[in-house]
């Protein structure tokens, strides 16, 4: 019987950090397949675009942290740049995709509040982690346990 590999510390810190990334912006792209809700609503002016900017929101934490936790120094220096340009660039690619979905359109004012949304992020992830250091130490500790351990 062979053995039983375990990940490499590089696979499994990608996993710890870019995994959450990837899986949200799976989330986005699945939302954007689905057709609009028939005669559904709007609870009030603006709804939508409040949704854009809260979902990117936290897609752009979510980049940051990856970003910010890089084992490059220089993706770390740059992690808010990183996570507006990354973002901005799904934004984007979301709306076009959403272009060929039947009662879809694709709209330049959703990639403005999505790209609102992760400059907003990149500018209070830094400032959160700040100013809750316990969110620091839950990476550490998920780090040393995920990563480090055997």
């Amino acid at each position: 019987m062979r053995p039983q590999r375990t990940p490499s510390p590089p696979l499994r810190h990608a996993l710890l950090y870019g995994l959450p990334v990837v899986m949200y912006a799976g989330l986005i792209f699945l939302l954007s397949s689905l057709p609009p809700f028939p005669d559904d609503p709007i609870p009030f002016v603006g709804y939508d675009k409040l949704a854009h900017l809260v979902e990117y929101v936290l897609f752009g934490m979510l980049m940051c942290r990856w970003f910010s936790n890089a084992r490059a120094p220089r993706i770390r220096r740059h992690a808010a740049l990183l996570t507006v340009l990354l973002g901005l660039c799904y934004g984007v690619s979301d709306e076009w995709h959403q272009s060929f979905i039947p009662g879809r359109v694709a709209s330049a004012w959703d990639v403005l509040f999505d790209t609102l949304g992760v400059v907003t992020a990149a500018l209070a992830y830094p400032l959160t982690m700040k100013r809750y250091p316990a969110l620091q130490r839950l990476d550490r500790t998920l780090e040393r346990k995920f990563i480090h351990e055997p």
